[in-house]
């Protein structure tokens, strides 16, 4: 498919191999009285403030606990938890006594999480309320390496070894005359150690225990700062699951960047946002498209003038980021249309969402589309895109903040060094890579090839600038009965830009055409039939909870989405996107789902991707009817 294109980003200067409790401690030495985590406290408003003193008193009192419990150097530690500051604090505790900490998305089902105890051999879990104790003790027969139970949030406790946080860390009092005993175990700890074990949520079979070292989050911390500048007491924004390595990496990074992460959730962002003005924070990308549709939604209530000025304001930012994105130097007539639009319009956005101050956002998880990316960066928000995997440690790539490419994942990262394989499969090699995968010795051999590089998986290439783009899941490319060869990502990411589109999943694979379930924007369809008069049956509509915990439309009334009207909206958003696709590629037929594609249901991974697989399997059916 053409010769092998490697592409090598600059040396990274290293000064000293070191282990996640020495950064730790290097910094609280550093900054003992600087705020480091701000969270709210149970019915408060108010965040309270612990300094990096405070932070590792908790942490040395809860790893001397877990000491007393018997926790030796290597034994593993699983964290079942939202996003709270109490995760990170049990995190060092583990890596600070010699343990090796297990992820766990609270999300998952119980057998999920019975498997990854199970596959872990984890000697204790941190649980955070009573939900997730139950949840446990559903399996605790079934586990008999599991000795204690630690939570965080006081619970019921049915059986013997179930403490709280609180009672662990007064138990670590014993050793506070002793304290060799806590410098020893640390002092045990090699960079090349175990440090956690993160099981990667696959579209596909069960997960895999991602081995990653302490050496290789400490070098992906130092190579991230050689392209993110960080400043002590900046605030970082932190709501992302830390079960995922991009929070985890993130959170790591503003620590060693001496900031304060402000603790939140995805369902309290549109509060938290104006309340903490964030320097720095990180999201996917379905949290900026609803950034987006709330300022859209209050743009289309305003009188028209205030709309007039918005939609002329707007195309000035995205034409201004689009200069900005290619280092062309934007004329005089838009430079002066832009500054009376920032004077106008994108400060008052800035203000209102509370993005004033924000200086560092990386985008990640999945792509961002190019039209939102010029839009953020015209408006004054440096919305930048990055990749990595969970067997990089967190990002391999991120675009630098004054020269991105939207579209495009950006260069390596500082001592990364990538190329691209003949079939088009994207390398990696680096400190960043990981050991290999849990008790699966004939998966870490195939996951690297002959000499040593990560089989990332994905496909995609370097422009003349060496920006790495990505294109699709190699696993997911679909070969049609012709032998054409379809990437479905890039005309999914096009259809979703739509704003009567919010979920489609494109399949084809063995056919001779390209097809798509789409998931209609339930909410825009339900305001559209009432401005047209469409008849529905309202007792039909079901709702849910959003990512930022509004009540949404999840399913729909089946006749609505048989009318021809509806019908004619969506094939005009197809008929769009086919446009940039060659024939052999183009959406050819659709059904439309009536039900919202959900993790509960199992469709989506903890990291919300779609599992196309579970996907095919439940709409068979409907998607043979495409074919006939």
């Amino acid at each position: 498919m053409g010769e092998e294109v490697l592409m090598k980003s600059r040396d990274l200067e290293i000064f000293t191999r070191a282990t996640v409790p020495v950064l730790f401690h290097a910094i609280v030495r550093i900054e003992p009285h600087l705020a480091a985590v701000a969270y709210r406290e149970p019915g408060k408003e108010e965040f309270k403030e612990l300094t990096y003193q405070d932070l590792a008193r908790e942490v040395k009192a809860l790893a001397q606990g877990l000491i007393y419990l018997g926790l030796k150097k290597g034994d593993m530690v699983s964290i079942l938890s939202d996003t709270r500051y109490e995760w990170p604090v049990a995190d060092f505790a583990i890596l600070t006594s010699a343990g090796v900490t297990v992820t766990v998305y609270p999300t998952l089902s119980t057998p999920s999480v019975e498997y990854i105890l199970r596959d872990s051999g984890s000697k204790m879990i941190f649980v955070e309320n009573q939900e997730q104790l139950d949840k446990v003790l559903e399996i605790k027969e079934d586990l008999p390496h599991l000795e204690y139970i630690i939570t965080i949030e006081k619970t019921e406790k049915p059986l013997q070894n179930i403490y709280t946080m609180e009672e662990v860390q007064e138990m670590g009092k014993v050793y506070d005359d002793n304290i060799e005993i806590y410098e020893k175990v640390q002092q045990s700890i090699s960079p090349d150690d175990l440090c956690s074990i993160v099981y990667s949520s696959g579209t596909t079979g069960k997960p895999k225990g991602v081995m990653l070292t302490h050496w290789n989050f400490i070098f992906n911390l130092f190579s991230m700062r050689e392209i993110i500048a960080y400043e002590p007491g900046d605030n970082f924004l932190g709501f992302l699951p830390f079960a995922h390595v991009y929070m985890r990496i993130v959170f790591f990074a503003a620590i060693a960047g001496r900031q304060t992460c402000y603790f939140s959730r995805p369902d309290k962002m549109a509060h938290d946002m104006p309340a903490v003005r964030p320097n720095a924070m990180t999201a996917v990308p379905r949290l900026w498209e609803r950034v987006y549709d709330r300022i859209m939604e209050t743009v289309e209530s305003s009188r028209i003038t205030r709309r007039i000025i918005f939609y002329k304001a707007a195309k000035i930012a995205r034409d201004m980021g689009y200069l900005r994105s290619r280092s062309i130097e934007p004329p005089r007539g838009l430079k002066f249309k832009h500054s009376m639009a920032e004077r106008l319009v994108f400060k008052r956005i800035r203000a209102a969402a509370g993005l004033d101050r924000l200086k560092i956002c990386v985008s990640a998880g999945s792509a961002l589309s190019t039209d939102l990316a010029y839009f953020y960066y015209g408006i004054g928000i440096p919305l930048l895109e990055g990749y990595g995997l969970t067997e990089t440690a967190g990002p391999s790539n991120v675009n630098p903040s004054e020269n991105f490419r939207p579209a495009s994942i950006g260069p390596p990262l500082p001592g990364v060094v990538e190329k691209i394989a003949e079939d088009g499969e994207i390398l990696i090699k680096g400190d960043n890579v990981m050991k290999g995968y849990y008790n699966l010795p004939e998966d870490t051999k195939e996951s690297f090839t002959d000499d040593g590089w990560l089989k990332t998986g994905d496909i995609g290439y370097f422009d003349a600038e060496g920006y790495l783009y990505f294109k699709e899941r190699k696993k997911h490319l679909l070969v049609l009965s012709t032998g054409k060869n379809v990437a479905p990502l890039p005309i999914e990411d096009k259809l979703k830009e739509s704003s009567w589109i919010e979920e489609a999943v494109v399949l084809g694979d063995n056919r001779k055409f390209v097809s798509a379930l789409i998931q209609p924007n339930y909410k825009k369809l339900l305001d559209f039939a009432q401005e047209n008069n469409i008849k529905y049956d309202e007792s039909l509509i079901e709702y849910g909870k959003d990512q930022a915990g509004e009540d949404i439309p999840i399913k729909l009334d089946r006749s609505l989405l048989n009318n021809k009207k509806i019908i004619g909206l969506i094939q005009k958003a197809v008929d769009d996107a086919n446009k940039y696709f060659d024939d052999f590629e183009q959406i050819k037929k659709f059904h439309l789902l009536d039900e919202a594609i959900t993790q509960e249901k199992g469709e989506l991974t903890p990291t919300l991707k779609v599992k196309r697989n579970v996907i095919a399997d439940k709409y068979a059916e409907q998607l043979e009817g495409l074919y006939y």
